[in-house]
């Protein structure tokens, strides 16, 4: 008797029977479904790990010309996609990082695509030198507002590093909205034959900070390599500035504009 070993998971794809049923394996099912097309949206948001990310939904980008309806698929129509919005991820063809970020843009706010950016950033999957390529070949339309993304990219602009955590990034932010002279982001400071890389540096200024974050700086080896770093640091003529979690706002930007001030910044902190 014949055993049954194949069974149809979508027009023209087939899986093993008693293969285990994911949620991946029925995103791929969707994909080979319709030649051309790839993950997208909500559904690429979940294969590149946004976090956080929309409601998990299977989406799919299909050329302009293609007309097909898929039971329980959402499929967009697109006349603006192109190779280098297609890679492969976990072997399923898939819009790229900074093409799926701008196709989330009315389904996350800004703040949440800025964490996701800045993840994306320290992870290696993203580059904004291919989002801002991306931003100047598309359009807004339904669906998509890339003034969002420009606006990131404005804020995050030469030389940006997405830092080692998100409290790094919101002490930058504090920086920023005290109107604060920006400092240089994991500066490379060279002091006989070690470099160290603070989190910020207003080298210029010989004044550099740390933000102490439990994951981090927890621990025997931790605790001795901060105080080498600030030592040799501080040896070297560097004022310090050293953050935790439990700095208020108002700290960091009263701590970093009374040390500005002590290394005699040349300009009006806050004008």
């Amino acid at each position: 008797m014949r055993r049954k070993v194949l069974r149809r998971a979508r027009p023209r794809v087939y899986s093993l029977v008693g293969a285990p049923e994911t949620w991946e394996r029925g995103l791929l099912a969707a994909v080979l479904s319709v030649p051309g097309s790839a993950a997208s949206h909500s559904a690429a948001a979940r294969v590149w790990n946004f976090e956080p990310r929309p409601e998990d939904r299977y989406e799919i980008t299909v050329g302009r010309e293609c007309y097909v309806e898929i039971p329980g698929v959402a499929l967009h129509r697109s006349r603006t996609i192109c190779a280098n919005d297609i890679t492969s991820r976990h072997g399923i063809d898939t819009t790229s990082f900074e093409r799926t970020l701008s196709d989330c843009t009315t389904l996350l706010s800004e703040h949440q695509l800025g964490r996701v950016l800045d993840d994306g950033l320290r992870r290696g999957v993203a580059s904004l030198q291919r989002l801002k390529d991306c931003s100047e070949r598309m359009e807004s339309g339904p669906g998509r507002h890339m003034s969002v993304v420009r606006s990131l990219l404005v804020t995050r602009g030469i030389g940006f590093e997405p830092g080692g955590s998100r409290s790094e990034l919101h002490v930058l932010d504090v920086f920023r909205r005290a109107r604060l002279p920006m400092p240089v982001q994991q500066q490379r400071v060279k002091i006989g034959s070690t470099t160290y890389r603070p989190d910020f540096a207003w080298p210029e200024h010989m004044v550099f900070a740390e933000y102490y974050g439990l994951p981090f700086h927890t621990g025997a080896n931790a605790v001795m390599d901060d105080n080498e770093r600030l030592t040799a640091l501080s040896a070297a003529g560097w004022l310090p500035l050293v953050f935790t979690q439990r700095s208020s706002d108002r700290e960091i930007v009263e701590r970093t504009t009374a040390a500005l001030h002590q290394r005699r910044v040349g300009r009006e902190i806050g004008a």
